[in-house]
């Protein structure tokens, strides 16, 4: 492990991380899209909040939060072509 922050050194600043995820949001054969926090594999469901956000989205069976870092593809990849 790294050093740990001492109470006296205080905190001048912070070094920003960041990440890109991926979720694959189901399409069912007709062509119906389930694009909602329920079909994210970043929502948990125990506490009805985003893993990424803290958001406790409104209606997660029907849509995706307002705060949902997540930018929708409008392509359709299908599974068995990959």
């Amino acid at each position: 492990m790294g050093r740990k922050l001492g109470a006296v050194s205080g905190v001048r600043g912070y070094i920003h991380g960041t990440c890109t995820v991926r979720n694959p949001f189901p399409v069912d054969l007709r062509g119906n899209p389930f694009i909602d926090c329920m079909h994210c594999r970043f929502f948990r469901q125990a506490s009805r909040r985003c893993g990424l956000t803290g958001e406790i989205p409104a209606f997660p069976e029907k849509y995706i939060g307002a705060e949902c870092p997540l930018d929708i593809e409008e392509d359709v990849v299908d599974e068995f072509d990959e």
